[in-house]
Formats: C-alpha cells, structure tokens, sequence
C-alpha cells in the first residue's frame, strides 16, 4: 500500500455478457490516474487483462466465481481495506442491495453502474447509466440513500480516449462502407444473418466492415463465409487495435445495443440496431427515439426481411442519414469519464 490514493473497481466480464464492463472500467480507470489515483481490479480472471491494463491497473484480482451478495462484498471489503481504497466502482449488475449494504457500513464512497431492466434498489453514493432512457423521476423512488447522485444520459457514456476521432467524415454523405458489430462477445449469429441478408441486396461498391472479439465462438464460421461468399467486399475485424479509425471509416453501422451505440454516435454514425439482451431493450428504443437509430427489436426477432425492409431504404435516405449523424454527435462528445471522475472524487464533507 503506498499513500497515493486508491480507487477499487469491481467488473463482471464473460463470453456470454461480453466485455462492455471491461471496457467501460479500462477508460474510466485511465482517467482516474489522469487525476492521481491508484486503481485496483476485482473480479475478471488473468486471461482478461492486457499489457495495457498493466499501466491502468496496480493489482488485478481475479474472483471468478459469483458466491453472494453478502459473501462477495466482504471479500471486495477486504481488499479495498489491504489497498487503502476508500472510493469504488461498481460495474457488475450483480452487486444487489445486499452486496452495498456491506459497503455502506465499511463507510466506502461508491459509483455503480446498473442494469435499467430490473427494479433495483441504491446505497450507493452515485448511479449511473449513459442511456436517452434513465430519468431522475423514473429511479428516485429506488433510492434508499437520500444523498445519491442521478448521472445519467449520454454525457456520462464512458468511450476509450479515442473516441471521437479528430477526422470525422461529413454529415451527408454516401454509404460506401457499413459497420457490423454485435459486441465482444458471442454475437448470437446476428453478424452472418445480417451479412447473409444484405450482401446480395445492396449494391455491389459496398462494403462491409465486421468487428468482433476474440471470444465470439461464432468468429471460424464468418471467417469461413466471407473467404467462401465475400471476396473482397467484407473484412473481418477481431480486435482491432484502431478501433476509433474502423468507426470513423464507415458511413453506416449495424450493431448490438450495448457501448458501441455511443462510440457510433460520438463518430456520427447513423445506426441500425438490436438488443442483444434485455437490458439493451430500452437503450436501443430510446436512441430511436432520440432520432440517431433505427430499432430492430430482440436480436432473436431479426430476420433478413426485417433487415432489407429498414436497412436497404436508409442507405438510399441522404437526407435521414444526415440527421441522424448530427443527433448522435450532438449527445456523446467523449467527455463522459472526466465528468465521472471529477464526481467520484470530490470532497462530499463540504
């Protein structure tokens, strides 16, 4: 322990989730030591962390099993007390009423993060959720600490420090390349439907542009679709490193509702999107309703019909395009971690 102070960061990461929380804990991270803290990970096994993550990180802990509420605080409790840290971020949707209680009484100040598709219940002394969505007015009755900060909306979505890239494309333009992503983890086949469904129905200077993790256990089969169907007209993308420059490169994205909804909209790209799971349900229909996006419904509802009938008339739509790329710049510009940051960190004895 040395007497720079700490922040402890507790995330939950899986193939099946994705690696959303990760990121989102990675930039938040950096700038927290931008402003002179320690960070500590909790939760994600060895294999998660990166070189990188040695310079974010000064201890990563791994905790790969899920024991309580109670159980799993006492443990981050302990480790917080062995580092000295006496302010967390939570972004596992796991830590329950009980889970906080636990950090209530060890007098830690905490940030949590939470899932907007269940009725939770807050201790803590900051929620937040980057969604259009989230309202004061909808959460206030689930707090049970009077003194919780509200920070919610795009302003608060925590995107890498790349984003939004310093050369950005117009506003009107053609689309000449299109953006598939699903996530991190396993995309649930929603990149080869979407590929199979609109391949053939668009032009043939089109291109596609798919990202994916590496743990996305449907990579060997798109990889064989592409060499097999594809030629030249999709690449496939598995952890870029220049993850800003892919976005910035394209003109249209297909994508899962999770964070790569506010690094598209920081980019100003028009999106189509679907919800990969249920707490992406109200994310994805709010950015619709902002004007940025097109909502697709559940990922297991997308058909190739579907697709043709919403995608293939906004690629021919300049005008909507436009629009929808001004709206999407407008609400992410990046800025969302220091905004975070210089909220966890303040003195709140005054």
């Amino acid at each position: 322990m040395t007497d720079r102070p700490s922040v402890i960061f507790r995330c939950d990461v899986s193939p099946a989730i994705g690696i959303g929380h990760l990121m989102r804990s990675r930039t938040f991270a950096g700038a927290l030591r931008d402003a002179g803290q320690r960070c500590i990970m909790v939760g994600p096994t060895l294999d998660y962390r990166s070189e990188s993550d040695k310079a974010l990180f000064d201890d990563w802990i791994a905790v790969p099993e899920w024991e309580s509420g109670a159980g799993d605080a006492r443990n981050f409790v302990e480790i917080a007390r062995s580092h000295g840290a006496r302010r967390a971020v939570l972004d596992d949707y796991r830590t329950d009423e009980r889970f906080q209680e636990v950090l209530r009484d060890e007098g830690l100040i905490w940030m949590q993060h939470f899932d907007a598709s269940k009725p939770n219940r807050f201790w803590a002394d900051m929620i937040v959720h980057g969604s259009p969505s989230e309202t004061d007015e909808r959460w206030r009755p689930h707090l049970l600490n009077p003194h919780t900060e509200m920070l919610f909306g795009p302003s608060y979505s925590v995107l890498r420090p790349e984003f939004p890239p310093p050369e950005l494309q117009p506003d009107e333009r053609e689309v000449r390349t299109i953006l598939v992503s699903f996530g991190g983890g396993d995309d649930q086949g929603a990149v080869l439907l979407t590929l199979k469904a609109l391949f053939d129905r668009t032009a043939q200077n089109i291109r596609f542009a798919v990202m994916s993790g590496s743990r996305n256990p449907n990579i060997p089969a798109i990889r064989a679709w592409i060499d097999e169907h594809a030629g030249d007209r999709v690449a496939l993308h598995v952890e870029p490193k220049d993850i800003a420059g892919l976005f910035a490169s394209c003109d249209l994205a297909i994508l899962g509702g999770g964070i790569s909804i506010y690094e598209a909209a920081a980019c100003g790209l028009p999106m189509v999107v679907t919800a990969l799971a249920d707490n992406q349900l109200r994310q994805c229909d709010a950015w619709e309703k902002l004007g940025a996006a097109i909502f697709l419904g559940r990922v297991f509802d997308l058909t190739p019909e579907l697709l043709d009938d919403r995608v293939v008339p906004l690629i021919a739509d300049r005008p909507r395009r436009a629009q929808m790329t001004r709206v999407g710049r407008n609400a992410v510009d990046g800025q969302g971690a220091r905004r975070l940051a210089d909220h966890l960190l303040k003195d709140r004895n005054k």
